[in-house]
């Protein structure tokens, strides 16, 4: 099972690589496939809050799971006062998945840690993925072999769901895993005027179970327009 040291649990546990085949996305998981088989040791991606960095990496662990191999995703802004070793551990895993990482500029005790981890890993054979807000370019890390290892990754910036079909794939795999059936008229809503950043319409979608959940009754006009309300709301707060 997916063991996880990512105490603000963003990731889900029923993320899949299924959940991102849209277009848009397919150069990452190309790289996730070059992941799989070895021949990409470490990539980086980025994107603002809300654009699904989590649910990826959560994702990519998962594919190295079913493969039978170790996987552990590790948010750095929770593990921020821990102490460093917390690290240590990690590099006994096949894949270990970074998030948050703009969380260490200004900590040069972490910075150092997650220097020794790409060097332990790339001894041992291991593969790294690193997430962050910001692209490479934009991070003040002031270790500068760090910071060289960094910039050496393949980085990718995530796509921002303007893509209505990435959006589409996404929403139907979501919906299936977690066995939920809404209104078509509150789909078609969601896809047409919601938030397109994934993390943003997975936050969208708990909103919406929880109101269908609350009524325990067919929509009516009445419901349906709340929950309208509920979507337009997201989308203007999805930044």
């Amino acid at each position: 099972m997916l063991r996880q040291l990512n105490l603000a649990i963003d990731a889900r546990p029923d993320a899949s690589l299924a959940d991102f085949t849209g277009p848009g996305w397919m150069p990452v998981i190309d790289a996730v496939r070059q992941l799989h088989v070895g021949l990409l040791p470490r990539f980086y991606v980025h994107g603002p809050t809300g654009s699904g960095k989590s649910h990826f990496l959560s994702a990519v662990c998962q594919s190295f799971e079913d493969l039978g191999r170790s996987a552990i995703q590790v948010s750095l802004r929770e593990l921020i006062e821990a102490p460093t070793e917390a690290l240590t551990s990690l590099e006994t895993f096949e894949l270990v998945a970074l998030d948050d990482l703009e969380a260490i500029e200004g900590v040069q005790r972490w910075q150092e840690a997650v220097f020794h981890l790409i060097n332990r890993s790339a001894m041992g054979e291991g593969e790294l993925i690193f997430a962050s807000r910001l692209p490479p370019k934009d991070l003040r890390l002031e270790l500068p072999d760090l910071m060289s290892r960094i910039r050496n990754a393949v980085s990718f910036r995530l796509p921002n769901g303007d893509v209505l079909e990435d959006r589409i794939y996404f929403l139907e795999h979501l919906l299936e895993q977690r066995g939920w059936s809404f209104d078509q008229q509150v789909l078609h809503y969601l896809l047409e005027y919601g938030p397109h950043r994934p993390g943003k319409i997975i936050e969208t979608l708990t909103l919406i179970e929880k109101a269908y959940h609350e009524h325990r009754r067919k929509p009516n006009a009445a419901f349906l327009r709340y929950v309208q309300a509920l979507i337009d709301a997201n989308a203007i707060n999805q930044d």
